[in-house]
């Protein structure tokens, strides 16, 4: 399996010593660097990294804020710390750090790290991807999806959650807490961004409401229901945190996961 790796130090030094351990392992496709957090935040949204090196003290932004805004974009991204602090050793796992490496960084301890990773990865994963066991994300052949704001991003939550059930617009307006001038609106924000991926038939109106054509999407709920262990071990009782509506799903995963 092959992946790309996103390194981020602030210290020219270190991160160039970063990528240079990341190009040894075989594994590594590609490795980017970055000296400013917010020039790899801003890469991370718009190009899969299922593995992101971070140091901790940095001055633009810290490291534990920077894994915190990544793992918003995609909750199975493993962050792995490289630092001269080991103080901080709590405060990274609290967040669900894949690792934690002590600088110098080298070969044996960046590779050890490589092959325990806390998320496995699929190769070339094409169509969309949806992670539900925890905060909500979407990939489209394996880059994460963007979405244009939080009511969006809600939305196609939602329409996963209802599993390919169609449902009215007044149903979703009583569910969500939004009125259905803006779940209409939403909805129709949504088709558009699919339209511009040439996936037109992802989102569909019909008499009976609006319906997610889950045919075309998997997911982490798929993998796991269908007996895939990787996936039913990423379960850990959270399931579309923090969606209120979405409560009766995951007590129903709780039982059966």
């Amino acid at each position: 399996m092959h992946f790309r790796a996103v390194a981020v130090d602030d210290d020219p030094s270190c991160l160039s010593t970063s990528l240079l351990e990341l190009k040894k392992n075989p594994e590594v496709s590609e490795a980017v660097g970055f000296t400013s957090p917010k020039e790899a935040l801003s890469f991370i949204k718009e190009h899969y990294s299922p593995v992101v090196l971070l140091d901790i003290r940095m001055p633009e932004m810290d490291g534990l804020s920077l894994a915190e805004k990544i793992l918003d974009i995609n909750p199975r991204t493993n962050i792995i710390f490289v630092t001269s602090y080991s103080h901080y050793l709590p405060q990274a796992f609290s967040i669900h750090a894949s690792g934690y490496i002590m600088k110098p960084l080298d070969s044996k301890k960046l590779d050890n790290e490589l092959s325990n990773l806390r998320f496995q990865m699929e190769e070339n994963k094409t169509g969309f991807y949806a992670v539900t066991f925890g905060s909500f994300g979407l990939t489209y052949n394996g880059d994460h999806v963007s979405f244009d704001s939080e009511a969006q991003k809600e939305m196609m939550a939602y329409f996963v959650n209802k599993n390919g059930m169609a449902v009215t617009v007044e149903k979703i307006s009583e569910d969500m807490g939004i009125s259905p001038e803006k779940v209409e609106k939403t909805i129709g924000s949504l088709i558009s961004m699919f339209s511009s991926l040439g996936e037109d038939g992802l989102l569909i109106k019909t008499k009976k409401g609006y319906f997610l054509d889950m045919s075309l999407i998997n997911s982490d709920v798929s993998d796991a229901l269908g007996g895939i262990m990787a996936a039913k071990l990423l379960f850990a009782g959270e399931y579309l945190s923090p969606y209120n509506w979405a409560d009766e799903r995951r007590k129903e995963l709780r039982t059966i996961l």
